[in-house]
């Protein structure tokens, strides 16, 4: 499961100056491994000037769409060793690795349901946030999606040319709002970023909108999104359920020394810790001050799953079968997740003597 597989580029096109396309095919013995749901993300693995580089990237498929291909989005970041190398030199049939995918960004659909999604993405974030709207639609015939996608300018809008392809095939269940900050519009309500106080004025203008009844589907800038998940679950009533968000990025808490005291608090101690890859077991000693055992892990040369190694994604959840840790950070499992013993590694310190993780989830 957590293996990197060979697959070939099929598709490697500019969608805007500083965005491109890239699809990879899935070849008929992978198919299983590469089975997805909507909103998961691939893991890519380059050498890149002698050096290992990992990144996460959004698939923008959509299950339904029955391809045999998986397509992502990158965006050109400033100084972006592997979004630099995807935007300027990735070409056709370059063969690239990546493990199967990952993520639960996502929700269950059921073709009798009759309900309102609501995406509120930006600029990249468009990726998970559109794989989603896309299956809500091919799975709930009676249900309905809006869009509402903010860029710097119309000429950033990635996506474009396929959202507005699906406005016309889903036939009026997909109502599209595009928000720009740096140029005007004829109408100010289309000008800005997404924000508490825009989205008072889209609801207000789109009144259809049953908000409390929707599920929203949030991704784009950290800041945007602890903003308007609070917005819709405090102000708006909206149950947290139906308020899905994935980070690209940790979020910078304002409580961030109240953490440290946390970690501050755990008991110096010396750990036996022994995780689980590929049926295979590995120990090693950690005191719960070190390194995190995802950290240990790697500098012992252990084959550990890992990408962000900032608790934004879950490359490297495992669950915990002995012992207990502390985990400092999490924006990737769901309560659910951690309330049945799952962590993320990379964040994790031993607070027991003996500690077991199993990779194997």
């Amino acid at each position: 499961m957590n293996s990197f597989y060979k697959l070939k580029t099929v598709k490697v096109q500019k969608d805007t100056s500083d965005a491109v396309n890239v699809a990879v095919e899935i070849p008929e013995e992978l198919k299983d491994k590469f089975r997805f749901k909507q909103g998961q993300y691939l893991n890519f693995r380059m050498m890149i000037n002698g050096n290992e580089e990992r990144r996460s990237y959004s698939i923008c498929n959509a299950p339904s769409e029955k391809s045999n291909t998986l397509e992502v989005l990158v965006k050109l970041l400033e100084n972006g060793k592997v979004s630099g190398y995807f935007n300027e030199h990735l070409h056709m049939d370059e063969i690239l690795e990546v493990m199967p995918p990952m993520g639960g960004f996502n929700t269950s659909y059921h073709p009798t349901n009759v309900k309102t999604y609501i995406g509120l993405a930006a600029g990249s974030g468009i990726s998970p946030v559109l794989s989603n709207i896309k299956e809500s639609l091919y799975q709930e015939p009676n249900s309905n999606a809006y869009l509402f996608y903010s860029n710097r300018s119309m000429n950033h809008v990635m996506k474009k040319a396929e959202i507005d392809k699906l406005v016309e095939q889903f036939n009026g269940r997909l109502k599209v709002v595009y928000l720009v900050s740096r140029e005007q519009h004829e109408d100010p309500i289309f000008e800005g970023r997404i924000s508490p106080e825009k989205l008072d004025q889209l609801f207000e203008r789109y009144a259809d909108i049953d908000v409390k009844e929707s599920t929203f589907f949030i991704c784009g800038p950290s800041e945007m999104i602890k903003g308007i998940a609070d917005y819709l679950k405090k102000d708006k009533k909206v149950p947290a359920i139906q308020v899905l968000f994935e980070y690209f990025t940790a979020p910078d808490e304002e409580n961030t020394e109240e953490m440290s005291d946390e970690f501050k608090a755990i008991a110096n101690i010396e750990s036996m810790v022994t995780v689980i890859i590929d049926d295979d077991e590995y120990s090693f000693h950690l005191n719960s001050k070190k390194e995190s055992i995802l950290d240990k892990a790697l500098k012992d040369n252990l084959p550990v799953p890992f990408a962000c190694k900032g608790g934004v994604c879950c490359t490297c959840k495992a669950e915990v079968l002995e012992g207990e840790v502390f985990m400092e950070k999490n924006y990737a499992l769901t309560e659910e997740e951690v309330a049945r013993g799952f962590v993320l590694t990379c964040q994790c310190h031993p607070t027991t003597n003996v500690v077991m993780l199993n990779y194997d989830v």
